[in-house]
């Protein structure tokens, strides 16, 4: 069989064309993978923010007795008015309360209160919730039940669903009074079409940026097959196939990398085979561009307010909630108290026994705090340093639980002799904001400072006169 006679240049032509289709698809579906994950991970983390701005506005014991009454007292509609205006200054479809009741077919859910944004007043003056008015038969039993599931977890809970008002992301945080009762459940819902709309978008960019740079590259690619490749083919077409076997379906970028044929014809095909190997190089760097992005995105958005070791919040996330506490205490409405705990010893474990150890010395010693304040926000501002800002039912037990705190890490400290890292040592302090006195978070912190530096002192004493003793 005479190959000569075959047209070579169609034939690289549709070869090129199958390793650009199959790796076009590759890089898509793996991006599109991709930022689906990071974007239902920040609309999450919006829908977080939101709710956890919107908590601080809820006084659950006025609205169990708003509920238990069915009279919309002057905090019902003061938060009537703040429903409305954060729906207004914020990109969400619906923020509302509600109280699950079952998964029959009607009533099923029972309505407490929900924003308003202007354009529907505009639209329907009469539109509010009117306050335990029942849902009728808006809500199936199926996503009645999704309502209930997580109005039974004690966290906030994220799901889809589908209403007469549209296709939903929900964020649904169960809401509590001061004694500890389940009252009602607040939910913050985005258009989930948006977020399908947002995908269909980059997946279509990311389809035509992939098409553009297949196009350029075949242009370069056929200019040099237009020559007459008729040498050691062979070479070349078992090195293509080996790139394309070892490489297409891998979302390594080195692995794009066309292993050059031992040709050295000194003519068209080894000019060829050299500008292979420069495409491949590109690609490479194009694909592994695309996925550092794409990574480093979704990195940030992990990293941004999350303390890597502890899993607590950082120092970021710890501005951002000043910032958040600031409105409240301009406004007149803050309550909270600040808790300062310094770990001991950390310089001692991790000189003595690595910084291997002093990181578990330190995760133990966050353990303790985060166990001791359930409610309330913990930060890791430092490397032995941490802030809690005390909130609701931890506010309300402060002196309780920081004396359970310091007999926690009492007990903690007198533990494993022989394993020091596991023995916790803390000091703790804690300041009450004052309103009369006190313009920001920084001058609670400050004395909660002062305190915890007083208990390092004290424990300093006690530990050098138990010395003595011994």
């Amino acid at each position: 069989m005479n190959v000569n006679k075959r047209p070579l240049k169609k034939s690289i032509l549709l070869g090129f064309a199958i390793t650009f289709f199959i790796l076009c698809v590759v890089l898509t579906v793996t991006n599109y993978l991709n930022y689906s994950g990071m974007l239902y991970v920040q609309y999450k983390d919006h829908i977080k923010n939101v709710i956890s701005s919107t908590v601080c506005d809820i006084d659950v014991d006025d609205l169990e007795e708003c509920i238990a009454t069915g009279v919309e007292s002057p905090k019902y509609h003061e938060l009537q008015e703040g429903l409305d205006k954060r729906k207004d200054n914020t990109d969400v479809h619906f923020i509302y309360i509600i109280i699950p009741l079952n998964t029959n077919d009607t009533d099923n859910i029972q309505n407490v209160i929900a924003a308003v944004s202007s354009e529907e007043y505009e639209e329907n003056p009469e539109y509010p919730v009117k306050l335990n008015s029942l849902t009728g038969d808006s809500y199936s039993p199926s996503v009645a039940q999704k309502y209930l599931d997580a109005y039974h977890r004690d966290e906030l809970s994220y799901f889809e669903n589908t209403t007469e008002r549209g296709n939903d992301l929900t964020g649904l945080q169960p809401l509590y009074d001061s004694e500890g009762n389940r009252v009602a459940a607040l939910c913050v819902d985005i258009d989930a079409h948006e977020i399908h709309n947002l995908l269909l978008k980059h997946s279509l960019i990311t389809v035509a940026i992939t098409l553009i740079a297949g196009v350029i590259s075949a242009l370069l690619f056929l200019l040099w097959a237009n020559r007459n490749v008729v040498k050691p083919i062979e070479e070349l077409e078992k090195s293509v196939s080996d790139y394309m076997a070892n490489g297409l379906n891998s979302q390594d970028p080195d692995s794009l990398i066309f292993a050059m044929p031992e040709i050295n014809c000194k003519n068209e095909v080894e000019s060829l085979a050299h500008k292979i190997v420069l495409m491949s190089e590109a690609l490479k760097v194009t694909v592994s561009n695309m996925l550092n992005t794409e990574q480093q995105l979704v990195h940030m958005s992990i990293i941004a307010h999350k303390d890597s070791l502890t899993q607590v919040g950082n120092k970021a996330a710890y501005k951002d909630y000043v910032k958040d506490l600031q409105k409240e205490i301009n406004s007149g409405d803050a309550e909270f108290a600040v808790v300062m705990a310094d770990v001991n010893r950390l310089k001692q474990i991790n000189d003595s026994y690595g910084h291997e150890k002093g990181d578990i010395y330190i995760k133990r010693c966050c353990k303790i705090i985060c166990d001791t304040y359930q409610h309330s926000p913990v930060f890791r501002v430092g490397g032995d340093e941490f802030v809690v800002i005390l909130r609701d039912r931890d506010y309300e037990r402060r002196d309780e639980l920081l004396k359970k705190a310091r007999s926690e890490f009492d007990r903690a400290t007198a533990g494993d002799p022989d394993k020091p890292w596991k023995n916790c040592s803390m000091a703790v302090g804690m300041a009450v904001f004052d309103k009369s006195k006190d313009k920001n978070t920084q001058a609670v912190l400050s004395r909660a400072d002062k305190k915890m530096y007083e208990s390092k002192n004290a424990m300093h004493k006690k530990s050098r006169k138990g010395a003595k003793r011994t």
